[in-house]
């Protein structure tokens, strides 16, 4: 899922033994795509109305032109199609309204301009960020691939899940969400998902996307967990497997035993709350805000169980409640207005 505009593969730069001093953050190819896309634009955009979930809107040539751009940035070659029929996803997000507590509906309310079903997206869902005439980030649009929303919430999360991993015929990887196993859970994980990429430029937790140069070092939240989008200084300590973390590689370099439960292990000593979290900045706070409302809003799970032969063992079980979860619990129990337990 190209969950945000930054593609892992195309941004080169790994550090094995890094200090502040000798330290470099990347350029950002998306700098001026983000600052500057027409399609971005709130003038350009339909203004705020109703509720977050009657947002729908066929692709158009602007949001069209939004995408085409960041797929020529991305390397990728689809051109991505309106869905046609949007009157099963309206209903679905009726649905998941309906769903979501009041807290979460209105943090959706305000900052979601625009929710845009289409086909060959290139990917599950991409977040772009919402500007005023000042350039200042107000809000986000989301684009969701209708084609590849066909699974339940189980179901997709382990496909998902699976792609970090050579297959194998002993072993799998199974993320279990809720017991309905819908679509409507999946959809709802990853609009929850998008919401975060969204409130974390937003709310000022993490650097703008239309900064040249994006130096986490400078927000509190990420301290000791990330430098850059994709350097994290736990690989110079006990997690240097980390950046053999990839998703939807047509080879992955890990297989899922030995090498991925030792993995899942060490993910409970880190601020990272799911392996999709431990691939990127930005992905670390969005997985975090989507556990969050689905584990502690909604009460539901978030579990990993890995199965070999008759055996499963779970590998990981609400990793937003344990200690590697609890700065970003804190930040959205202020967010929510939640008090401390």
């Amino acid at each position: 899922m190209r969950s945000n505009p930054y593609i892992i593969s195309l941004l080169p730069f790994l550090f094995w033994v890094c200090t502040p001093s000798s330290f470099s953050i990347p350029p950002n190819p998306y700098a001026d795509w983000a600052k500057n896309n027409v399609g971005l634009q709130v003038k350009n955009l339909p203004p705020l109305q109703g509720t977050w979930n009657q947002r729908i809107y066929p692709l158009d040539k602007n949001r069209l032109d939004t995408l085409v751009s960041v797929n020529v940035i991305d390397g990728i070659d689809d051109i991505p199609s309106p869905t046609k029929d949007l009157s099963i996803w309206k209903t679905k997000l009726n649905q998941i309204q309906n769903s979501l507590p009041k807290a979460v509906n209105d943090l959706a309310d305000s900052y979601i301009y625009g929710i845009y079903f289409v086909t060959n997206l290139g990917s599950t869902g991409l977040t772009g960020i919402v500007r005023d005439e000042n350039g200042k980030p107000i809000g986000g649009i989301i684009f969701l691939d209708s084609d590849l929303l066909g699974d339940g919430g189980n179901d997709w999360a382990s496909k998902k899940e699976s792609t970090a991993f050579l297959p194998s015929k002993e072993h799998s990887i199974k993320i279990h969400l809720d017991d309905s196993n819908s679509i409507e859970t999946a959809v709802q994980f990853i609009i929850l998902h998008e919401l975060g990429h969204i409130l974390s430029i937003t709310k000022g937790h993490a650097p703008d996307f239309s900064e040249t140069q994006r130096d986490f070092r400078k927000f509190p939240l990420f301290e000791g967990i990330w430098w850059s989008e994709t350097y994290s200084p736990y690989e110079a300590t006990f997690f240097p497997e980390r950046n053999k973390i990839k998703f939807y590689k047509k080879t992955p370099n890990l297989s899922l035993f030995p090498e991925g439960k030792f993995l899942y292990k060490k993910l409970t000593n880190t601020g990272f709350v799911s392996l999709y979290a431990a691939t990127n900045a930005d992905d670390t706070y969005a997985e975090a805000f989507a556990e969050y409302v689905h584990v502690v809003l909604l009460k539901k799970e978030y579990k990993v169980i890995l199965t070999s032969k008759n055996s499963s063992e779970t590998l990981l079980q609400n990793p937003i409640n344990k200690e590697g979860g609890r700065r970003f619990r804190e930040i959205f129990q202020t967010m929510f207005e939640i008090p401390n337990p």
